[in-house]
């Protein structure tokens, strides 16, 4: 899965695309390029800070390994509303409109510091550590945010 949601957004970008993580030894990932920083193991925000660190691009896209039908033209919406704002979140398009804070784009500038001085003063909840960054929501289907982690879930 990790794989098409790569290719998905490797389509949809003008810059590198990396499996943010653990270094994963197995010959299907050994073409793509893996990223693992100082907080590797230290949750979901430590590697969103990780990636904000080292980035030398404007925009840094956050996409989970288990949404392969997350399709290179939704990463293409969710990429053109950035300009805009901080953070540009998927969210589901039914109520209660949860948001997929590992679906989403990020201005490297507007955020880094902000997400970083959050993990170093001991947050670990990515939804508290945004508070004050212009967040804007992206509705997509259900079936399109779906994770799928085995033949069953896609169903």
């Amino acid at each position: 899965m990790g794989i098409v949601v790569y290719n998905n957004l490797q389509t949809a970008v003008d810059g590198g695309v990396c499996f943010l993580g653990p270094v994963i030894d197995h010959q299907d990932f050994s073409p793509f390029a893996q990223f693992s920083g100082n907080r590797e193991g230290q949750g979901p925000l430590g590697a969103m800070c990780d990636a904000l660190e080292s980035a030398t691009t404007d925009f840094v896209v956050f996409a989970p390994c288990d949404t392969p039908s997350f399709l290179s033209s939704h990463f293409d919406h969710l990429i053109a509303s950035t300009t805009k704002h901080d953070v540009v979140v998927a969210t589901d398009i039914d109520p209660p409109h949860l948001r997929h804070w590992l679906l989403s784009c990020w201005n490297v500038e507007a955020t880094r510091s902000h997400m970083v001085n959050a993990f170093s003063s001991g947050e670990r909840a990515i939804h508290r550590a945004i508070t004050g960054l212009s967040v804007a929501d992206r509705r997509y289907e259900n079936a399109d945010l779906m994770n799928i982690n085995t033949p069953a879930d896609a169903q």
